[in-house]
């Protein structure tokens, strides 16, 4: 009798104070960032596994969303996705998981969709990070910001195996399983901007591939990062700095520096 009396005022403790300890948590944690991650060209979210571990594991909260007809939403592929389609994925994931005090991080083709969110939910937007990849300014499209080699690489992927409306998987770097042929139009949308860029940003870029981006990292990169007065890191390694040792470790110092400060 003692421990039934005793097991059922715990549950009743637990039901009445239930509410409340959750309302601390979500208080507790409400000012600590969490992290929204944009995968580039061809990828999905789970481009992000290997750097969304590290992060995790100092306890932050970490999305990776796949964006329309790419990863496992594949199956919405038309060519009708645009810009504008993946500035709404993920704007719509933000907002109806009802994420604050977000530090936004792209990589590559991400950068452009990152700067339409930024611009549509500034309020929610704490930092901004663009990995090998660099922000986009009113009525430009990415091909301006990448240039004539990966416009040219692309343009022709897109004539000689994409039907005119797609870019081969294989057509800008080694295709992983995970790879899917992406939408042209996404390349060629021209984005439309209400408000200033971020105050706070962040761009980083990488080394290798240097044929095919030197446009972006050698001259896009360090003036748009000295226009808006953002930093801007170099990294050793790959165009994907984030799928392998030792970069990955390298972006994650940077992103959880940002998160602690």
């Amino acid at each position: 009798m003692i421990i039934r009396t005793t097991m059922f005022a715990l549950l009743v403790l637990i039901i009445a104070t239930g509410p409340q300890l959750a309302m601390s948590n979500e208080a507790s944690g409400s000012s600590r960032p969490s992290f929204v991650l944009v995968h580039g060209t061809f990828q999905w979210g789970g481009q992000w596994d290997a750097l969304s571990s590290l992060l995790a594991k100092d306890g932050y909260a970490v999305h990776s969303p796949s964006m329309t007809g790419l990863g496992e939403r594949e199956h919405l592929l038309s060519k009708q996705v645009g810009l504008s389609t993946h500035i709404e994925d993920i704007s719509n994931y933000i907002e109806w998981l009802d994420i604050d005090n977000v530090i936004l991080v792209s990589h590559s083709y991400g950068g452009a969709v990152i700067t339409g969110v930024a611009d549509k939910l500034g309020d929610r937007i704490a930092h901004v990070v663009y990995i090998d990849t660099v922000p986009l300014n009113h009525g430009e499209n990415l091909l301006d910001a990448f240039g004539p080699e990966v416009s040219a690489i692309a343009k022709k992927s897109v004539e000689d195996n994409g039907d005119g409306w797609l870019i081969a998987a294989d057509a800008l770097r080694d295709p992983a399983p995970t790879m899917r042929s992406h939408p042209w139009k996404t390349y060629t949308d021209r984005i439309d901007l209400v408000g200033p860029p971020p105050d706070s940003g962040t761009i980083i870029v990488a080394t290798e591939s240097a044929e095919i981006f030197s446009y972006m990292r050698q001259q896009q990169a360090p003036s748009r990062a000295k226009t808006r007065g953002w930093k801007l890191y170099t990294i050793e390694g790959p165009h994907p700095l984030q799928e392998s040792s030792p970069s990955k470790e390298e972006v994650a110092k940077i992103l959880l520096n940002l998160a602690k400060r």
